[in-house]
Formats: structure tokens, C-alpha cells, sequence
């Protein structure tokens, strides 16, 4: 089993406004056209079994609308290899009914994204909305490291989620997007590898292009390192489509050569385990 732990996409009527803004704002291209229906075809093209979606939830006002669409998605038999998590903006005020509503209609986590939320993961606006997750038992993912189509200070820094982890009452699966902190990679070998936290590999392999110029990212090599360091059983396989191209992701991930029980774990089944599918 294949599962992509981390992508994007938008409900149709916005669909298309939503990615033209993101794509010029990190000035880089797209591998779906932002919906649903591409998304879940790219998904099946790349022999992926599930691909998670991850809402970003950029202002208060949002917040339950957002999540009737990841409700409705899960809800969808013609998406059948789609699943989304929730998302709640750290100024929302009804966080925990809405995180009750989110466990009660089936999903299975939320993602918070601190650079569009404009919050740094340490406040405690977000150690109160963690730490409920968690006593629900829902996964919270975040995006963590800087954000290529963001220019401010990086708001989800290895410190910073090491500081918010230790303020939390209650543990629970807990996700660093982009292999633990994105271009903070140094850091994060040091402070995050072989902590409590998954890491999942979106939008951080090879290379990516942004304003028609290569950006070397985790190479080979340096992947090794990160798994060796800290188990195949804490990596989650991850792409951040439309951000990068699913199926190309799959194909690096087996020029890797890993062996039979790393690749199991990373491709799929520390994913299955952890979403209990």
C-alpha cells in the first residue's frame, strides 16, 4: 500500500483562483489543477493507494466551511482514494466543539500551518487547540520550516516545536511536514531526529523548481541519513501535490533501493497505522 500523507485541494468554485494566487506567490508550477477529481486521478495514475488532503485554514471565518468540505469529501464514494483532515485557525474561538464535530464525523486529524495562520506554533493559542486534539485522538500535522511562497520569520522552527512540545499536557501523534523543518534540514538532523515526532518527506526530495531556477533539496544520501537516524517507522511518504508530481515521487522513492521493511514502513504503512485504515 501507497499513501501520499500530504497534499492539497480546493472545493471546484475556487479551485482554480486558489492555486493561480499560490502559484504566483512561491513562483512555481502546479502537477493537478487544485480539485478534487484531478487530484484523485493523479492519485490513481501514480499507483497510490490514499492521498490525504491537508486544508489550510487562513482566517477564523473559515474555519467551519473548510471542514464541511473535508467532511463531504470523506464522505464522497466517488473519491474513493481521497480522505482530508480538518483544519482550525488558532484565533477561532469554538476550537474545541469544532475539533468534537471533527472527531465525531470521522476525521482523522488537522493540519495548522503557523506562516498563514501568522502564529508561531509555540503560542499558547495553539498548545490549547494541540493538546485538545490530541485528548481526542486525532493526528495534528504542521507545516514546519519556511514556507517557499512566504517571506517572514519562520513562525514553526525546530526550537519553536521543541518548545511547544515540551508545553503540552497530553501527547498524541504529532507531524512535522517537510521532513521535520522544510530547508532548516541541519536542525532538524540534530534536535528532531529520534524525538516523539513523525517527519513526513513533502515537497523536500531531489530538487523543486521556483522562478525557472533549481533548488537542490534532499539529496540520496542525505535521505539515508535521516531514515538511519530516525527509523523508517517515524517517516511518513509525502508529496504536497500539486507541488510536486506524485508520480515522479513514487519513482525517486524507489531509485532509493531501500530495503523491503524501510520502504513498507515510509510508503504506506506507518500511514495506514497511524490513520487505523
Amino acid at each position: 500500500m501507497i499513501i501520499d500523507f500530504h497534499t492539497h485541494a480546493f472545493p471546484d468554485k475556487i479551485a482554480s483562483k486558489a492555486l493561480d494566487s499560490l502559484k504566483k506567490a512561491a513562483k512555481t508550477e502546479a502537477f493537478h489543477d487544485g480539485t478534487i477529481s484531478d487530484l484523485s486521478i493523479k492519485t490513481k495514475e501514480a499507483l497510490i493507494d490514499y492521498s490525504i488532503v491537508l486544508p489550510v485554514v487562513t482566517s477564523p471565518s473559515q474555519t467551519k466551511s473548510i471542514n464541511d468540505f473535508a467532511i463531504n469529501v470523506n464522505n464522497s464514494k466517488e473519491y474513493y482514494n481521497i480522505l482530508s483532515f480538518g483544519g482550525i485557525h488558532p484565533d477561532y474561538e469554538f476550537y474545541e466543539e469544532e475539533l468534537i464535530r471533527l472527531k465525531e464525523n470521522g476525521i482523522k486529524g488537522i493540519k495548522l500551518h503557523p506562516e498563514y495562520q501568522k502564529t508561531y506554533i509555540d503560542d499558547n493559542k495553539y498548545i490549547k487547540i494541540i493538546d485538545k486534539a490530541f485528548e481526542l485522538g486525532l493526528i495534528v500535522i504542521i507545516h514546519a520550516g519556511i514556507d517557499i511562497g512566504i517571506e517572514s520569520d519562520i513562525k514553526a522552527s525546530p526550537k519553536r516545536i521543541l518548545n511547544c512540545y515540551n508545553k503540552l499536557k497530553n501527547k498524541g501523534i504529532f507531524v512535522l511536514a517537510h521532513m521535520g523543518s522544510w530547508k532548516m534540514w541541519d536542525e532538524v538532523y540534530n534536535d528532531i531526529l529520534g524525538k516523539d515526532f513523525y517527519i513526513d518527506t513533502a515537497f523536500s526530495l531531489k530538487e523543486v523548481i521556483q522562478n525557472d531556477k533549481k533548488i537542490k533539496l534532499l539529496q540520496k544520501e542525505e535521505i539515508i541519513k535521516f531514515i538511519k537516524k530516525h527509523s523508517s517507522k517515524k517517516i511518513l511518504f509525502a508529496t504536497d501535490a500539486p507541488w510536486s508530481n506524485q508520480k515522479e515521487y513514487v519513482e525517486f522513492m524507489n531509485s532509493l533501493n531501500l530495503n523491503e521493511e524501510d520502504y513498507k514502513n515510509i510508503m504506506g504503512l506507518n500511514a495506514k497505522k497511524i490513520l487505523n485504515i
